[in-house]
């Protein structure tokens, strides 16, 4: 249909008159429906104010309502000029992961909620992974993670280095899922807390321990062995706690000094 050509002005057809009681959350709802179903794509324009009004069988307070809400929920945009108008916007996953970082970190959320969150995550992530991951995928899981054992083990410790093939073989544990959602939510850890991860590298006595964990999980997961890759996640969080407790101290993780020590008997 045109309303799918970008740059265009989407067709009147696809929406109908607003329902009576809340005139501009309808409007919203019905753009927001055009969008998902993609009626209408990233860079269609939106017809005139006036236009939207006949449209809607509305006044202009309720179509400037809606459009104020769709601009708050970033799925339109205003452009100015002879050319401008109200226009679809594309949805970046990766600024939706950021802002959706940013205001988990201002949340504040406890260490110990966090670290309850991701050790469930990534249990999830293994259940999936362990059944769905291509032997390329396992090969090079294992060729990682041998590179991060000898990063770990170097005189001179390259923590730039470390963090890359951590964060890559994070991304390609959810990758072993070929489900986006866990990509999507990997994104969002790692861009709020993955500062605590990199805490276990930085600390010459967990370091290494942490490497020589993930070679475990590598090669459990090559084995398809689910028991023992449940125990390589739970004792990664045994070292978090431990590398966390040590750096920030018993209050500063949890609110009542316990936190997940039976993690590695799961």
């Amino acid at each position: 249909m045109d309303g799918k050509n970008r740059n265009t002005t989407i067709k009147s057809e696809i929406f109908q008159p607003a329902q009576k009681g809340n005139i501009a959350l309808d409007i919203v709802y019905q753009i927001e429906a055009a969008i998902v179903n993609e009626d209408v794509l990233p860079g269609n324009r939106l017809p005139s104010e006036r236009e939207l009004q006949q449209i809607f069988l509305t006044g202009r307070g309720a179509i400037r309502e809606a459009i104020q809400v769709l601009k708050q929920k970033s799925l339109i945009e205003t452009k100015k000029g002879a050319k401008g108008g109200h226009f679809i916007k594309g949805v970046d996953i990766h600024q939706a992961s950021s802002q959706l970082a940013l205001m988990i970190q201002r949340q504040q959320i406890p260490l110990n909620m966090l670290l309850q969150f991701r050790y469930g995550f990534d249990r999830s992530i293994l259940c999936v992974a362990i059944g769905k991951a291509t032997m390329a995928e396992l090969q090079k899981m294992t060729v990682l993670a041998d590179q991060l054992l000898e990063l770990c083990q170097e005189k001179k410790i390259d923590l730039k280095k470390i963090s890359a093939v951590d964060m890559k073989l994070n991304f390609l544990l959810v990758e072993m899922t070929k489900n986006p959602f866990y990509d999507w939510i990997m994104r969002i850890i790692q861009l709020s807390f993955g500062s605590y991860d990199f805490a276990l590298y930085e600390d010459p006595t967990f370091s290494s321990q942490t490497a020589q964990n993930w070679v475990y999980t590598a090669k459990a997961l090559l084995n398809r062995d689910f028991q023992a890759g449940m125990q390589c996640f739970g004792h990664h969080y045994v070292l978090l706690d431990q590398c966390l407790r040590q750096r920030y101290g018993d209050k500063a993780v949890d609110v009542d000094g316990k936190l997940l020590r039976n993690m590695e008997k799961d």
